[in-house]
């Protein structure tokens, strides 16, 4: 037998895509969104029984309903009026009192009844308030849930007037029971047309609900659920510990970072010049860590190997090619810090950066390797510094 319309229950699949969200505001901002969604339908009466899951990748917010009623409780009310002395007269022939009262609630006056009161017998009507359905109500509810999603700043891409979020919006992808749903976010219809990984996948990936979509994704370079990546991850660099027979650096923090800057995380193993082994343990992983979100790696004895795991955000295939380039990235952002650190570390005497327009000014640019002298500029790695009023370039100052 059929089940009632009533008791029906469906799913919702609704994604906001955009262009590439900090990393440090995804676990907030996938969070406030379940909680934007689930006070909306409760506000709605259509919380009951309800399940709401949401996920975050770099270009993406996603959320997961299920157990979604197709459409609201009819809600029933009684309404009381006229006391029976005024809406009956002595022969029990409604009055006129009685036959306004019925027209007010547009009902027929023989479907009016007597209610007993604590001030006596009064004249009442039924009022029945039809539920609307859950296509009605997640038109309106859902772009409300994504505008109310708090960002540190925000932006605006039509024009001053125009949708504000933290980044573009792109494409809304919003399905209810496999059906797409008719909403729009941002001055975008939502469809049924999702992207994939910006290099790895499809820009355009037909679904029709949530499995589907998290399996079409996965074919196309996306692993949606962020604690898979970071299951993946954790797999990988036990996997090149194991192999290289050292330990990593633990950092749960970093760990959790790099799984939601990356939609397809891969772990690949970098090096670095050896005489960098010189410096402080602290100042070769906060580099790392800081700059460039790589982890270090330690041998046996605990001391640090002039090695890096860094986790990138494409497949095996690219591997290759990725370990060169972030070899590169570690050398040429790496190197000047590191060198600046170890003058420290060997001289006692520390630098700070400063930019162009904390230089003294003169006509000209500044020569190429700037003096170590007290209170003089010296030369970070970031060339000549342009005339006034240039685009400003970084140094470092002796204090």
């Amino acid at each position: 037998m059929k089940a009632p319309v009533a008791d029906k229950r469906v799913e919702l699949l609704f994604e906001v895509g955009c262009e590439e969200i900090p990393a440090g505001m995804l676990p907030k901002a996938e969070e406030e969104f379940r909680t934007n969604i689930e006070k909306l339908l409760t506000a709605e009466s259509l919380s009951d029984g309800v399940s709401v899951e949401t996920f975050s990748a770099p270009r993406r917010l996603t959320a997961w309903v299920r157990g979604l009623p197709v459409k609201q409780a009819d809600i029933e009310t009684e309404v009381t009026g006229p006391p029976k002395s005024v809406a009956y007269d002595s022969v029990g022939a409604p009055t006129r009192a009685a036959q306004s009262f019925a027209e007010k609630q547009r009902v027929h006056v023989s479907d009016l009844y007597l209610v007993q009161t604590a001030k006596g017998e009064y004249l009442a009507a039924k009022q029945v308030k039809l539920g609307r359905t859950a296509e009605q109500i997640l038109i309106g509810i859902l772009p409300r849930a994504v505008h109310d999603l708090t960002w540190p700043r925000s932006m605006t891409w039509t024009g001053l007037d125009g949708p504000r979020f933290i980044r573009p919006i792109r494409w809304i992808v919003a399905v209810l029971d496999g059906k797409s749903l008719q909403v729009s976010v941002a001055g975008i219809a939502a469809g049924r047309t999702t992207r994939g990984h910006r290099f790895l996948g499809s820009s355009a990936v037909n679904v029709s609900n949530f499995l589907d979509y998290e399996k079409r994704l996965q074919q196309n370079g996306v692993i949606i659920r962020p604690t898979k990546r970071q299951d993946k991850i954790a797999a990988e660099l036990d996997a090149h510990a194991k192999k290289g027979s050292y330990s990593i650096h633990e950092d749960a923090s970093l760990r959790k970072l790099v799984a939601y800057l990356n939609e397809y995380p891969t772990v690949i193993q970098g090096n670095f010049d050896p005489a960098f082994l010189s410096l402080p343990d602290e100042i070769l992983i906060t580099v790392m860590r800081d700059h460039q979100k790589y982890f270090a790696v330690e041998n046996k004895s605990g001391e640090l190997t002039p090695h890096f795991l860094a986790v990138i955000n494409v497949g095996r295939t690219r591997a290759c090619s990725s370990r060169a380039i972030c070899r590169r990235a570690v050398l040429l952002a790496g190197r000047p810090e590191m060198s600046a650190r170890r003058l420290f570390a060997e001289t006692g005497t520390r630098y700070i950066r400063i930019s162009a327009r904390q230089l003294p000014r003169q006509s000209g640019t500044y020569p190429h390797h700037w003096p170590v002298v007290d209170g003089e500029l010296v030369q970070s790695g970031h060339g000549p510094c342009p005339r006034r009023g240039g685009r400003s370039r970084r140094g470092t100052r002796q204090v």
